[in-house]
């Protein structure tokens, strides 16, 4: 069997070559060129009539502050903000990848990732479809983040440094490093600028008035220490610490004059803002892995986060962006403002002594704990405040203003409505009536409460449509059964499939044949099964295990239908919804729930619809599957191979082709309209020819309903 295959496929790429000239020369002449039949098309061997393909998604998270396993990962076939449709969702972390097989149009040609972190900023990324997609989320880089800064174009020798030797930089020169080096410096009176990577410690700056400056300069390319091992820098009084590129700082840092930072630091210890000139200008990404003690001016224009409390004394503080805390917030004799931005605390919000806030145009504090002894002003356009625990007013301190403040049930600790002036409201986050939107600075937002969606669906809804007359062929108005499908996969939080839930309709019948509908599994034995319910079976023909799949069979197998006829509602007529003028019917929906037996995941179960397949005239062994797919058990040795019409080679792995290659089956992922009653599908869609000769290259979109793509007097519509 495997060397009869392996020469087949050899042949089958030679014909493909051959063919492939052949398509081209019918594309140059007129793709779109009209086809009098089917039996007029040319359609090469190779072609199996896929509307759809399989990807493998691999995404990842490389994000350090989130570490939770389970962030949500939604994959779109359309732009989310266009209201786009989910065709997967599942969940990744940080070392915990979302690893998914997944089915999509042929015809789509890019996908939309999003990443929706429990604690972080949401990120969308487009990625153009391919066999394999692996994307990795990082931490997003903040708009105003600035990978500019100076050059090093100016480092020549003697003012380099590299090695280990120590140094001190007292001559009023700009000192570089452009490669690696890991001494001690000491400034007194000059520049250090980092261009290479630094691994030694940094002494800046003396004590006193008129004393000559120092500068720590590190440019875009510029790394100082790693995670692993920070950097001591020592920063006293006339000195500036400007960053461009990566910093890593170990122990406390405790500048006493200016620190800029527009690329990414990271404080390992506490953060002691000091002396009289301490300020801070942010406008990248700045980390604090423990506490932050303020007592200086900080303008903050990018994202600051800090893992312990923050302490903001005798400051004035300006948040443009972002600023995170995980621990407690005691603002304390400190004045804070926020022109749109965003304070996160994770822990309890503490407006005490002389300290209070300004939120001007949009802002957002979102706090566990919110303990009031000064007021929170409002200004501009509506302002949020959202306390999910707790809120109390320790005295007659007001939250005043265009400010909706929110807390999870709408109660207050202490305090009433006197609290609440100038204009400002008190809800519960079911009334929220403020909308605040997701931004690069505010990952959060804040919206009404809407309805809860409905569950989401882990593909699209989708069609299978027959011709049922095999192996003699038929008409091709591919509307002897029309079953519209909707598959929804359950995952556990290993983004497992421990459920499938399958919804089936029929739309059409236009057959005197009185038919079923079946759905193999070709990775499943019977036994991954655990529960089958749902079906519809009325006839003796179908016997079933106890699991409710189909007895004798070597891989799953799940019958939902027995006869077309137990579902559907005619109102008169032979046939169901094809025939022009005749009364419009009605079907049930057939809902099957499927247990696993195991959870597995989506790269060894497979993509819906699996292998949707319909029983010929309750004869059991006259199954009819899409183009090349293996029947099942009880027909896999069928008489009717290669008899009437059918070119089936089964020791070829072919299937329910004729000799010229057309098919008996599809599957097309969209809500299918199907053509009238003895209406050919080359008269109603006007480029399904011209897809089907190019071996798929062509309008892969034919069964769209877009201008030019079709002719409504050949389809069925009520």
């Amino acid at each position: 069997m495997k060397t009869k295959l392996i020469i087949f496929s050899v042949f089958l790429a030679a014909a493909s070559l051959i063919l492939s000239g052949c398509r081209k020369d019918i594309a140059a002449q007129d793709p779109v060129a009209k086809v009098k039949s089917m039996d007029d098309l040319k359609v090469s061997s190779t072609f199996n009539w896929e509307t759809t393909r399989e990807v493998t998604l691999n995404i990842g998270v490389d994000i350090p502050t989130v570490s939770y396993q389970y962030n949500d990962v939604s994959v779109y076939l359309e732009n989310p903000s266009n209201n786009g449709a989910i065709a997967f969702q599942g969940f990744a972390g940080n070392n915990f990848p979302l690893i998914a097989k997944i089915r999509i149009p042929t015809a789509a040609d890019q996908l939309f990732i999003q990443l929706t972190p429990y604690n972080g900023q949401k990120q969308i990324v487009t990625m153009p479809v391919s066999e394999n997609m692996s994307y990795t989320f990082k931490t997003p880089v903040n708009k105003n983040l600035n990978l500019g800064g100076p050059d090093c174009s100016a480092a020549t020798a003697p003012f380099t440094l590299s090695g280990s030797t120590p140094k001190t930089i007292n001559d009023g020169h700009t000192w570089y490093v452009t490669g690696s080096y890991s001494g001690n410096v000491t400034i007194t009176d000059g520049t250090l600028q980092i261009c290479g990577i630094f691994t030694g410690s940094v002494d800046m700056g003396q004590n006193g008035n008129n004393k000559p400056k120092s500068y720590l300069i590190v440019s875009s390319t510029g790394v100082i220490g790693s995670a692993g091992s920070p950097v001591t820098v020592s920063k006293n009084d006339n000195s500036t610490f400007t960053n461009w590129g990566t910093c890593h700082i170990a122990g406390t840092f405790t500048p006493q004059d200016l620190v800029q930072n527009f690329g990414t630091m990271t404080v390992y210890g506490q953060y002691n803002m000091n002396g009289n000139n301490g300020n801070l200008v942010n406008s990248g990404l700045l980390t604090i892995n423990s506490h932050w003690n303020l007592i200086n001016a900080v303008t903050n224009n990018g994202t600051i986060e800090v893992f312990g409390e923050l302490n903001c004394n005798n400051s004035t503080v300006t948040n443009d962006c972002s600023i995170i805390v995980h621990g407690t917030f005691h603002l304390n004799n400190c004045q804070f403002t926020n022109n749109t931005g965003y304070l996160k605390v994770y822990l309890e919000t503490f407006i005490q002594g002389s300290g209070f806030m300004k939120l001007y145009n949009g802002s957002m504090i979102s706090t566990t704990d919110l303990r009031m002894n000064n007021d929170i002003q409002g200004f501009g356009t509506r302002n949020e405040v959202k306390v999910s625990g707790n809120l109390r007013f320790d005295g007659p301190n007001v939250i005043t203003g265009p400010i909706e403040c929110a807390q999870t049930t709408g109660t207050l600790v202490s305090g009433g409505p006197s609290n609440f002036t100038g204009g400002a409201t008190f809800v519960s986050f079911s009334h929220i009536v403020n909308t605040i939107s997701v931004t690069e600075c505010n990952p959060e937002g804040n919206t009404p409460p809407t309805p809860p969606p409905p569950p989401v669906d882990n593909t699209w809804t989708g069609t299978a449509v027959y011709e049922d007359l095999w192996p003699a062929k038929g008409d091709y108005d591919l509307n002897d059964l029309v079953m519209a499908y909707k598959f929804k996969l359950i995952t556990n939080n290993q983004n497992k499939v421990t459920d499938i839930t399958i919804e089936l309709t029929v739309k059409a019948v236009g057959a005197a044949y009185q038919n079923g509908f079946g759905i193999q599994f070709d990775n499943l034995l019977p036994s991954d099964i655990a529960s089958v319910t749902g079906y519809n079976l009325k006839y003796s023909y179908i016997t079933l295990s106890a699991n409710g799949t189909e007895s004798g069979q070597s891989k799953a197998v799940i019958i939902a239908f027995d006869n077309a006829a137990n579902v559907i509602h005619q109102v008169g007529g032979m046939f169901f919804n094809t025939v022009v003028g005749a009364p419009v019917g009605t079907s049930d929906v057939v809902t099957l729930n499927v247990h696993l037996t195991n959870p597995m995941l989506t790269t060894a179960l497979g993509t819906p619809p699996y292998n949707p397949f319909l029983i010929r005239n309750m004869e059991r062994v006259a199954e009819i599957h899409l183009p090349n797919y293996v029947p099942t058990s009880k027909a896999v040795n069928c008489s009717y191979f290669g008899t009437g019409d059918d070119n089936s080679i089964p020791g070829l792995g072919r299937y329910y082709k004729t000799s010229n290659n057309l098919p008996w089956a599809l599957n097309i992922p969209v809500d299918f309209d199907y053509p009238w009653e003895k209406a050919c599908v080359i008269d109603a869609y006007t480029y399904f020819a011209a897809w089907a000769q190019s071996d798929g290259l062509l309008h892969a979109d034919w069964y769209k309903n877009l201008p030019g793509y079709r002719n409504s007097a050949y389809i069925w519509h009520q």
